[in-house]
């Protein structure tokens, strides 16, 4: 067997403990997903569910219009974004773990995939992109889940650029000694040396800080407004200084434990952000994810087998979905006689 291929829990833990642990600095997580050849995007972004990302605020809004009694006022909303994936929606959250056998059921369960190959998915996250459910970035990120399909970063920096320009001559001209100097300029005669003078100032107005305008200029964008309007919901507090550059990130967000199923699966979050427009998501980053020394992906064979083997472990779908209506199908089937061949 190719050290890549996992056909067993033992398999897992040999990989494990070829890769060693993640650097300092770093958290591991990991993911299973039932075919290899899946992208790691979340539901919203997925191919051929383009009518999601392009409705994603109408979906939402719809959503707690129509059952606002499943959403408690107090829950943000990155909290609110969790109980719509719990219950099946396509949101801008991918599902990932704090446990290495939880990701391998995940690789293996579904029964519709077992003649396909799996993967198991090995992150190693630094610290400083590994967020709780209230920060600021958390909030920022999931207001843009509220936002039309329209929302566009590269728009609205565009937009802010003349204000910033405007409002970085005005207060240059105000300084005195800017003033004092045109006015030296004004008198002088020799055009060589006014050219000189000229010269000399826009280069010190070059040099000047021109960041901060453009990010209050950005601030004050109609669409940037609306998207503060949103995280405040949940932050009033929050101030209206969002770095325009920070819209592309991908981020791991810890998810309170107030969930029975998030707490059996060790459950987290990546959060996408967009890549400038709205219906496009940013990138994993590439030294995030391990892999095999000769930079294979980690696959998922044998998986029915992997399914037995997990149960020893304490691994099933009565474990991970604690949920009553989850639980039917597991504990029925525990009475079913087994055909002949079966494993008992």
């Amino acid at each position: 067997m190719c050290s890549h291929e996992i056909s067993s829990v033992s398999d897992l833990l040999g990989i494990l403990k070829e890769i060693g642990e993640p650097e300092q600095g770093h958290t591991r997580f990991f993911r299973g997903q039932a075919d290899v050849r899946w992208r790691m995007l979340p539901g919203i972004y997925r191919e051929g569910c383009e009518y999601l990302i392009e409705n994603e605020h109408k979906i939402i809004k719809d959503t707690f219009t129509n059952c606002p009694d499943d959403f408690s006022p107090d829950d943000t909303l990155f909290e609110k974004l969790v109980k719509l994936q719990h219950y099946g929606y396509a949101t801008r959250l991918l599902d990932l773990t704090a446990n290495a056998l939880v990701a391998l059921y995940f690789a293996a369960w579904n029964k519709e995939h077992h003649d396909k190959d799996g993967e198991l998915i090995i992150l190693d996250i630094p610290d400083e992109e590994v967020k709780y459910g209230d920060s600021d970035t958390v909030a920022v990120l999931s207001a843009i889940s509220l936002q039309p399909e329209t929302f566009d970063i590269y728009k609205c920096l565009n937009d802010a650029e003349l204000p910033a320009q405007i409002k970085h001559m005005e207060d240059f001209l105000k300084k005195d000694d800017i003033r004092s100097y045109i006015k030296a300029i004004e008198t002088k005669n020799p055009k060589d040396e006014i050219f000189e003078d000229l010269l000399f100032f826009l280069k010190k107005m070059e040099d000047t800080q021109y960041s901060d305008l453009e990010k209050i200029a950005f601030n004050e964008q109609k669409e940037i407004v609306s998207l503060i309007h949103d995280v405040r919901t949940d932050k009033p507090s929050f101030l209206p200084v969002i770095d325009p550059y920070g819209f592309g990130r991908v981020v791991c967000v810890r998810a309170k434990l107030n969930n029975a199923r998030i707490s059996r699966q060790q459950g987290c979050f990546l959060l996408f952000g967009i890549a400038g427009e709205k219906l496009y998501p940013p990138l994993i980053p590439d030294g995030w994810q391990r892999k095999a020394e000769n930079g294979q992906k980690f696959i998922v064979k044998n998986k029915e087998s992997i399914m037995e083997e997990l149960k020893f472990f304490g691994i099933s779908k009565k474990t991970l979905f604690p949920e009553l209506e989850s639980q039917a199908e597991e504990i029925m089937s525990q009475y079913k006689p087994k055909q002949h061949g079966e494993n008992r």
